[in-house]
C-alpha cells in the first residue's frame, strides 16, 4: 500500500511538471521564433518481488522465491527543445527576417551573447540593428550593426545594403541542438562558437512559433486526466491506510 502511495505520488509529481511545460508552450504560441519544449517521461527502475520461505533447524536460513516485478512510478527524465521548423508568416516589414536555418547572434547591453530565430527587428535611437528586446544584432564579425534611415535590402546570405551599397552581413550561426542551452522564449545561450552558414534569410517574413495549440492542448488536458486519477488513487490508499492503522490500534 505505501509503495501505490508513492507510484501515485511520482505519477502527479511528473503530470505537474509536464502541465508546467505544456502552458509554457502554449503562452509562447505567438512568440515568433520559438522552439517548444517536449519532456521524455521514464519509469523508475523496477523492484524484484520474492517470498521468503523459513527452512527449519538445524539450520537456520530462508529460502528465495523470485515473484515478479512491480514499478514504483514514473518521473520526467528531461525536458529537450522541438528545433522543428515554424511557419514562415508574410509582413513586409524591412527588418522582419526569417531564417531557412541557423541562428541570428545578438548582444544584450552587458555583453551577453544570445542565439535566436526570433527576427523582429528595428533601429534604435542611434540607428543600431536591434531585435525587439532592444538587444544588438551582430555582424559576420561580432560588431553591432548601425544602419542608415533609408530603406535598406537583405540579401538570402546576409548582406545588408542600399543601393547597391555594402552596409554589413549578419552573423548567423548554426548549432548541434546539444549545443544550446534555452535562455527565456526564443533565446539561447552556447558554449560553443558554433558554425557561420549563409542562413537562407528572408526578408519581409518571420517565423511563427513551431508550437501546434491543438497538439498542446490535447496533451493538456490528457495530463490533467492523469492528475486527478492519480489524486483519487492517493486518497483512496490514504483513507485505506487510515482504516488499517486505526484496526491495528484497536487488535492491540
Amino acid at each position: 500500500m505505501i509503495k501505490g502511495i508513492y507510484t501515485s505520488f511520482t505519477a502527479m509529481e511528473a503530470a505537474w511538471q509536464y502541465q508546467d511545460m505544456l502552458a509554457n508552450n502554449i503562452a509562447n504560441a505567438t512568440t515568433a521564433g520559438f522552439k517548444r519544449e517536449v519532456a521524455a517521461q521514464q519509469s523508475f527502475a523496477d523492484v524484484l518481488l520474492s517470498q521468503q520461505t523459513p527452512v527449519p533447524a538445524p539450520i537456520g536460513a530462508r529460502i528465495q522465491a523470485v515473484v515478479g516485478q512491480i514499478g514504483t512510478g514514473t518521473f520526467v527524465a528531461e525536458f529537450s527543445t522541438d528545433f522543428g521548423d515554424g511557419t514562415f508568416q508574410a509582413t513586409g516589414n524591412e527588418l522582419d527576417l526569417a531564417l531557412n536555418d541557423g541562428f541570428f547572434a545578438v548582444e544584450a547591453p552587458d555583453g551577453e551573447v544570445f542565439y535566436t530565430r526570433d527576427g523582429r527587428f528595428g533601429r534604435d535611437a542611434n540607428g543600431d540593428l536591434v531585435t525587439s528586446h532592444g538587444y544588438y544584432v551582430l555582424d559576420a564579425d561580432g560588431a553591432r550593426i548601425t544602419l542608415p534611415a533609408e530603406t535598406v535590402t537583405v540579401a538570402p546570405d546576409g548582406a545588408i545594403s542600399r543601393a547597391g551599397e555594402s552596409i554589413a552581413a549578419l552573423q548567423v550561426v548554426d548549432f548541434a541542438p546539444a549545443q544550446l542551452t534555452r535562455a527565456g522564449e526564443a533565446y539561447f545561450t552556447s558554449a560553443d562558437a558554433g558554425m557561420l552558414i549563409s542562413g537562407g534569410i528572408r526578408q519581409g517574413y518571420l517565423e511563427a512559433s513551431n508550437t501546434s495549440m491543438v497538439e498542446e492542448l490535447t496533451s493538456l488536458l490528457a495530463v490533467q486526466r492523469t492528475f486527478q486519477a492519480n489524486q483519487t488513487l492517493l486518497a483512496t490508499l490514504d483513507a485505506t491506510l487510515n482504516q488499517a492503522a486505526a484496526l491495528g490500534t484497536l487488535g492491540a
